[in-house]
């Protein structure tokens, strides 16, 4: 290190540092008297033949909503700093950059104050990207809250250690705690399933139930997508459990629903269709269609026959409706 120290002047190691850094340095005396080094002219975008370094005129470069109001600039800097920390500069050209500034004051061989030294460092670059950090943060957020999901995060080796918009769960009950809100009868499908996923890298998609608070089961549907390093190795697991519960009823309700001879009529109205032609085009005959039709419920027919009637509607671009509460309705897709 000696040998270095000796091998270097100070006056090729400053511009070298401050060009590869995107930095400057001032120094103030306990009169108030500054110097700044070239860097800090490039940084604060001034012209070095035309402007006296000051702290005023550092102050006049810093962002209203980030200048220090509480001192004067007539006041000695050496008493304290107000230079510590984050804040924008805007150039004369109207360019807005941002810095992060650190200060030392310097005693002299009494231990008073003789000045204060400081070092500015541009870091746009490195707010830009925390900026996008944090827009893509909050759009996950937001992406999560709209979809009405639970988002996870699993370890490469399948433990889910964190859960971004929930509560956190115990260090010692990570992936057992999951497991323990399974429903009984699924388990071991919807582990092996994802067991397979963790194994192969796989995107994970399963439909399941889990327990609430108050021990009932809803139905989610839980998918997750495996993030990689550069090298392509599982680095962590992206997940969300999204409440499917209601639509899980609504459509094992769909399915058990039959057609009611309300629903025929209704449709066949909206098609301006007249009984021969609902006939001719299910291959069903005239007087069967208009015993269906006598009915306001659901009339006995066989589910064959069902099955075509729903088809014809369908492909015509009738939708059949069968609320949970209420009675079955028709319109159009």
């Amino acid at each position: 290190m000696l040998e270095f120290e000796g091998s270097i002047r100070l006056v090729d190691l400053l511009p070298f540092i401050e060009e590869k850094l995107s930095a400057g340095i001032w120094r103030s005396d306990a009169a108030g008297q500054m110097l700044w080094s070239h860097g800090l002219y490039e940084l604060l975008g001034l012209d070095p033949r035309t402007t006296t370094p000051s702290y005023a005129e550092i102050q006049r470069r810093i962002h209203p909503d980030d200048r220090d109001l509480t001192r004067g600039s007539g006041e000695p800097m050496i008493n304290r700093s107000l230079l510590d920390g984050e804040f924008r500069i805007i150039r004369p050209n109207g360019a807005l950059r941002w810095s992060y500034s650190q200060t030392e004051v310097l005693l002299d061989t009494s231990g008073k104050p003789e000045c204060v030294l400081g070092v500015v460092v541009d870091i746009t670059d490195e707010r830009n990207l925390l900026e996008s950090l944090k827009a893509d943060a909050e759009r996950y957020s937001a992406l999560a809250q709209m979809a009405g999901g639970l988002l996870w995060i699993g370890s490469p080796d399948g433990r889910v250690t964190g859960l971004p918009n929930g509560r956190q769960p115990p260090e010692d009950r990570q992936f057992e705690e999951w497991m323990d809100l399974l429903h009984d009868e699924e388990r071991e499908s919807v582990l092996k399933e994802w067991a397979a996923s963790v194994e192969t890298g796989r995107p994970y998609n399963v439909e399941h139930q889990l327990r609430q608070p108050d021990g009932a089961y809803r139905w989610y549907r839980c998918r997750a997508v495996p993030l990689r390093d550069l090298d392509g190795v599982v680095r962590e697991w992206l997940g969300i459990c999204i409440d499917m519960h209601d639509e899980k009823l609504s459509a094992r309700h769909v399915a058990a629903s039959r057609l009611t001879g309300m629903q025929m009529r209704a449709a066949r109205g909206m098609l301006n269709w007249s009984v021969k032609e609902l006939a001719e085009r299910t291959g069903i005959s005239f007087a069967v269609i208009r015993r269906l039709e006598q009915y306001n419920d659901t009339p006995p027919m066989p589910d064959a026959l069902m099955g075509i009637l729903r088809d014809t509607f369908s492909d015509a671009g009738i939708e059949f409706l069968y609320p949970l509460v209420g009675k079955p309705g028709v319109r159009p897709r």
